[in-house]
Parts: structure tokens; sequence; C-alpha cells
């Protein structure tokens, strides 16, 4: 008899968990819990991509030296130069003595020039009475032709040696920063030798490469959301050069923005489209339910109780995901308290912070 009531016992004992189970359903069931709702709407959503993005200058150039000599003055690294401001000298005693040689090339032209004008004149009343004066007068009109060819050949070299005089100090094209030496003062710098790297860190804009699928859906004044991780801005498409790349097959496109927090050479992250905009019914992230192989959320009726409505999932952003299945706009949809969330259960619905 010991041995069947032990039994008996057991039989008991598991079946008073059982009911004990049950009757904790039932009341969590019963319990009211509270939830943040909002309403399923219809948006217009395109699928989109995030692509790396860099902050450029529109003016950043590396400044050559434009004459051969040795570098007399060469600005530093992090000198903030206005526009026309000296960026580099370049040893000018060879071109000086240039300069003076062309010019000392003028004056015996100009002189000969003088004396053919003269001698014109007298000839031109002697030929009135002699045909000897008509045909010196012809010479010297020759001669005074050849020398006015010479005096605007050596005028010319002249104008050529000031014009390299000028350029031994290199103006700077542009307000801006030197962010690079290529050369040191005292070193020997030839026509088209880099000597700095001046970036003008006032005018920026976002430089990108898309692929072609999406520079299908992207015109010029469009607005792409950005961001660097920390801070995010909506900025403008200012430019897709409609030429791919012939290695990397991409787009080049550029945006003009406002974070002023950005800097040249920050590194970004650029929202683009894959495809055309369409109309969708959309919900928070936070609504989605996901169990195994199902995903659900959570309706609101008009009695305050829970109902599960199993969806499928589409396009989405950020914030927001398209759902398909028997939801309908103005749906109230939990957003905060789905997690243990019960079908039939009774909720409180509470304004979200």
């Amino acid at each position: 008899m010991n041995q069947y009531s032990q039994v008996f016992q057991c039989i008991i004992c598991s079946a008073l968990f059982f009911l004990s189970g049950i009757i904790s359903t039932v009341n969590a069931g019963n319990m009211v819990v509270p939830v943040q709702v909002v309403d399923a709407i219809n948006i217009e959503l395109a699928p989109s991509i995030w692509i790396a993005g860099t902050i450029i200058s529109h003016q950043d150039a590396r400044v050559s030296s434009e004459v051969e000599g040795r570098i007399e003055l060469l600005v530093e690294v992090g000198d903030e130069i206005n526009e026309g401001e000296i960026i580099a000298k370049i040893d000018d005693t060879t071109i000086r003595m240039q300069v003076e040689e062309a010019q000392a090339g003028i004056f015996p032209i100009e002189a000969k020039l003088n004396f053919f004008n003269r001698e014109t004149e007298r000839l031109n009343q002697l030929a009135k009475q002699n045909n000897a004066a008509k045909n010196r007068l012809d010479e010297v009109k020759s001669d005074r032709d050849q020398m006015l060819g010479e005096l605007l050949m050596k005028k010319t070299r002249l104008a050529q040696a000031r014009d390299k005089l000028n350029r031994t100090t290199i103006l700077a094209p542009f307000n801006g920063v030197v962010a690079k030496r290529f050369k040191e003062a005292g070193e020997w710098a030839k026509i088209g030798d880099e000597l700095v790297r001046l970036v003008n860190t006032e005018a920026t804009e976002i430089q990108g490469r898309i692929q072609q699928q999406s520079a299908t859906f992207i015109k010029k004044g469009d607005s792409i959301e950005v961001t660097d991780g920390q801070a995010q801005t909506m900025a403008t498409v200012r430019t897709l050069v409609p030429v791919g790349d012939d290695v990397s097959r991409l787009y080049e496109i550029r945006l003009d923005f406002d974070e002023a927090a950005w800097m040249a050479g920050h590194a970004v992250r650029i929202k683009v489209p894959t495809a055309i905009p369409q109309n969708v019914l959309v919900v928070p992230r936070d609504a989605l339910v996901i169990r195994e192989n199902t995903i659900k959320v959570f309706r609101i009726l008009e009695n305050n109780t829970a109902e599960a409505v199993f969806v499928k999932t589409g396009i989405a952003n950020d914030m927001l995901i398209e759902v398909t299945g028997d939801i309908n706009v103005g749906d109230k949809i939990v957003v905060r308290g789905n997690e243990r969330l019960l079908p039939q259960q009774q909720v409180n619905i509470q304004q979200g912070h």
C-alpha cells in the first residue's frame, strides 16, 4: 500500500503543478500592461544603401614653381594665407640680369629707327626733284621697316623677361591653409616642381561615388541624408558627374552641406536610393516582434486589448519599415511593451517620452 500511496502522491503533485501553470497564464492574461503606440501610416519610401563619403575642399591646389631657381622663402605648414599673399620667393638674380639685357638691346634699335625716320622725311623732299633720291628713299623705308620688326621682337623679349621676373614671386590663388610643403627654403626648384599644398577650409563639400543603380534615381537639387556616426544632416546634390570611372564603374557625386563641424578630410556616410520611391504602409521597427520564423505586430483594439497580427516586411529606412498583412492606415500599433504582450491582453496606453 505504501508503494501505491507514493504513486498517488506523485500524480496529485503533477496535477497541481500543471493547474498552477494554467492559473499563472490566466492571471498574466488578465494583467493590464502599459504600452506605447503609434499609428500605421502610408509614406513615400525608397530602398537605400549607405556609401562612404569624404569632406573635400572646393579649392585644393598644389602650387608649383613657374621658374627655375633657388627657393629663398617658403610659407610654413599651417600658415593661413589670403588670396594674393606671397607663398614662395625664388632667387631672381639671373632673371633680373636677363631683364636688363633685354632693355639694353632696345636702345640701339630705337636710335637706328629715329635715324631712319629723319632720313625718310629728308628724302621725301628730295624725291620731288630727282630720281636718285627716290631710289634712296625706298632703301631707307625698307631699313626702317626692318628696324620696326626688330624693335617689336626686342620689346617682346623684354616683356617675357619681366613676366619671368614677376613669376619668381608666387602668390596664393585663393584664401587657404598650407596643408603640406614639398620643398624647403634653400632647395633648387625646377619649373613645375610642387612647393606647397594650399587648401581652402572654408569652401567644403561632400564627395562620394555611387553605383549606376543609384545614379538613376538621383538628380541635382535632391536632399540626401549624411552622417558621420555622431551628427547627421541633410545635404543637397550639387552635381552628379554622368561619366563612370573606367576601373570602378562608379559615378562621382558632390553634395553641399551646412554642418560646420565637419572639416576637409572628415569621413562620412551618404544614404542613396537604389529604386524608385513607393507609397507603402509602414510602422516603426520597434513594433516588430520576431519569433523564430514569424514576424508579428500587436494592434490595439477599441476595447484596449491587444491583437497579434502576422506580417511580412519590405523596404525600410532607419526608423520605419514596410509591413504587409492585415494592417490598415491608422491602426494603433504597439512600439513599447510588446515584448511579453499576449493576444487579448488588456493594455493601458501611455504617452511616449
